[in-house]
């Protein structure tokens, strides 16, 4: 059995277990709830720098949900209880939180670099060959995955350890990043005000609040299983037969 099944496995078992105890225990708090809180305490006492340790811890943890998008919502809507003038710009929001992003999916890429030790030897070697046959179409997964809420930890990982060059991940990270949590941080401008009443009769430490944080994290896993088990090589090597085809005489 390979690493990467050991681990799938595990993780499911795990948050099969933790899913379970949820519904058995109704005390329970979830910790993604307690996280939240202690993230927005920490942006608002320290403001545009509280946004940039936020959206850095929320990326730099794999396979671990942390609510970084809903702090910068808010910083981008919140108001003064008195003058009612709103605290935070939104563009410098979003440039910082999308910088702090993208040195927290950064350190993904060193784990990937540093070691891979999940991903086969083999299968980095064919991973590193895909990309360096596909040049200019990896930068724009990057971009693509950093602009949308897809996670992207699958794919920064793989990339460190195919030896991929970091600023070729690092600027299409900043980039995404950035446009993505802007609209995010506008968002907050526009619509905080609307579901202000929402978000506080919401309870994160509700059974439909583990079941969503818990689905999240199955998405991630799979999403990341996936990549590690794709035959890069058989990928290559029908590329190669196709490109062969293309260009025999006829």
């Amino acid at each position: 059995m390979r690493n990467s099944d050991r681990l799938l496995i595990l993780s499911i078992a795990l948050l099969t277990v933790y899913f379970v105890v949820s519904l058995l225990v109704h005390d329970l708090v979830s910790p993604v709830a307690l996280i939240y809180n202690w993230l927005l305490d920490i942006s608002m006492q320290l403001g545009y720098l509280g946004d940039f340790i936020v959206s850095f811890i929320g990326n730099a943890t794999i396979l671990f949900p942390i609510p970084y998008l809903g702090v910068t919502f808010i910083l981008g809507g919140l108001t003064d209880d008195i003058t009612g003038e709103f605290l935070f710009d939104p563009w410098i929001v979003g440039i910082i939180s999308g910088l702090g992003a993208m040195f927290g999916e950064m350190t993904g890429y060193l784990i990937g670099y540093g070691g891979g030790q999940l991903i086969e030897k083999d299968q980095r070697s064919s991973f590193r060959e895909y990309i360096e046959a596909h040049p200019r179409m990896t930068p724009f997964v990057i971009w693509f995955l950093a602009v949308t809420p897809i996670p992207d930890d699958f794919l920064i990982v793989p990339l460190g350890a195919a030896k991929y060059s970091w600023w070729k991940v690092a600027i299409p990270q900043f980039i995404g990043k950035s446009m993505f949590m802007i609209g995010i941080a506008w968002a907050g401008r526009f619509g905080l005000g609307f579901i202000g009443d929402l978000l506080g009769s919401t309870s994160p430490a509700s059974i439909t609040s583990r079941g969503i944080e818990v689905l999240a994290l199955v998405f991630v896993i799979i999403g990341i299983y996936l990549l590690v088990r794709i035959d890069w090589e058989k990928m290559m090597t029908k590329n190669s037969e196709k490109t062969v085809l293309t260009n025999e005489p006829r």
